[in-house]
This record gives C-alpha cells, structure tokens and sequence, in this order.
C-alpha cells in the first residue's frame, strides 16, 4: 500500500466512524469477521480518480479526465457528467446517453481506469503518519499500519487496534490482536475503502500522561 496525496483532513463522517469506534473500544468490540480470502470490490469512480474516455471512431473525443470535488467530470459538448459513485459500465453509459442526446448517433463509449485515488483506508493514532493511505484489494490492518509509516514504538498498544467500517452510519466495530498477527497467532483483518484503523496508546502510557499532569515533581513509571 502507498501514501495518496494529502488530502483536506479527517471528516466529520470520519470523526463521528472514529469516536464509535472509541466508545465502543471501551465495551470490548468482537474479533472481525474470518474470511481466507480478500473480499470482492466493485469498483466505483470518485474525486480524484482519473479516466480515460473515448468514443469509437471520434478520435477528437478522446480525452484523460480527473473526476473533480463535486464528482463530475468536463467533457467536450456536454459539459459536466456527474460519474462519482459510478461504476465504470454506468459510467460508459451515462457519458453515451448525454452524447446521444447531444450530436452523435448511437456512440460507442469506452472508458478505462488510469489511477484511483478515491479508495481510502484512514489510519490514526499511535502511528508516525496518521492519515489517508490508498487502499488496494488485499490490504490488511496490518498493512495498513505500515502504510502509515508503522507504529510509535513504546506508544502504540498492537493488541487491540480497532477497525471501523461505517456502513451508512452504522458502524461495525472490531479489534485486531496485531501483535499476534506479527507472531503468527493471530488472523489480520481485511479491509474495504474508507475503513478507519485505529492504534491505542498503551495503557501504561496513557497512566504516566495523567501521572506527569497530576504530579509533575514525581518520578516517571517504571516501563
């Protein structure tokens, strides 16, 4: 898994998915789900996401596109084409449909994928660089960690990640052993685009912050 570039920070879907995530970390969430295989992907265009359209026979209407913040591309002589949530055949013919209505007769639309930079796995917490990181199919929470520059040694509890998959607003909330994963002990979790991974801070660390706020004079905990 690679970085993306960076985006415009944590939204406030990603903040609510996250404190579900905190709060339900507090009640002990299950295991994820085992599965020995990666789970299916359809393919659905968002911002950032580049394509190339073509029409047959049209080579004047053959162009790389950036799908823009508001989910839509600029195509010539039909303006703007709303495609994000789109997969790539209803994307083929929505552009087909707004050209027939335009000038061309029965066009032959093809479109293709040149970089996806809308699928997304967010990583926070005890990590070195928190943030988005692109998501490919077969990417774990471990994977994801590493993506993130790895974990803060001495900081980062590796025993009880949590992972967040907000289908429309209800969570679904597990922890990932993956300190037992590293050993072999334990099962990884795979992960979907916009999965939030979260890295706790240990509790001895989190015990010593408060230690050093209550009593700054005293001596640090014993690690």
């Amino acid at each position: 898994m690679t970085r993306p570039r960076a985006g415009r920070g944590v939204t406030a879907a990603l903040a609510l998915s996250l404190g579900c995530a905190l709060l339900a970390g507090c009640q002990g969430p299950p295991a994820p789900p085992v599965s020995a295989t990666p789970p299916e992907l359809e393919l659905r265009l968002g911002p950032g996401d580049r394509v190339r359209v073509s029409v047959w026979g049209e080579e004047r209407l053959e162009h790389e596109l950036e799908v823009g913040p508001a989910g839509a591309v600029s195509f010539p002589l039909i303006g703007d084409v709303a495609l994000a949530g789109l997969t790539l055949d209803e994307a083929r013919v929505e552009l087909a449909q707004r050209l027939r209505a335009s000038v061309l007769v029965d066009p032959v639309v093809s479109v293709a994928v040149l970089e996806i930079r809308s699928h997304l796995v967010h990583v926070t917490g005890e990590v070195r660089k928190p943030g988005p990181v692109a998501y490919v199919r077969g990417a774990t929470a471990l994977g994801a960690i590493q993506a993130a520059g790895g974990w803060r040694p001495g900081r980062a509890d590796l025993g009880d990640v949590v992972v967040v998959r907000d289908r429309m607003r209800e969570a679904e909330v597990w922890t990932v052993d993956v300190e037992g994963v590293l050993r072999g002990e334990a099962r990884d979790v795979w992960l979907l685009p916009g999965d939030v991974v979260h890295v706790p801070t240990r509790l001895l660390t989190r015990w010593e912050r408060f230690w050093r706020q209550a009593l700054p004079w005293a001596e640090p905990l014993p690690e």
